[in-house]
């Protein structure tokens, strides 16, 4: 089984796609370029945005 095949069935792509080995390489090699396509931060532990605090409720005026 070739790395590309175990995407395929990895993604629930069974049977039908089984004589479809070009449309599957293709979107394979569309998805390593995706993924490479976005820069990784120099340390690994560093959030990619900044983390959101939800401000306290402020005291209900009367």
């Amino acid at each position: 089984m070739t790395e590309d095949e175990a995407l395929a069935r990895a993604a629930g792509l069974g049977e039908p796609w089984r004589n479809r080995q070009a449309e599957i390489a293709e979107a394979a090699a569309q998805a390593r370029r995706l993924a490479q396509a976005f820069p990784r931060p120099a340390d690994e532990t560093a959030e990619p945005i900044p983390a959101y605090a939800v401000p306290a409720p402020k005291a209900a005026r009367r």
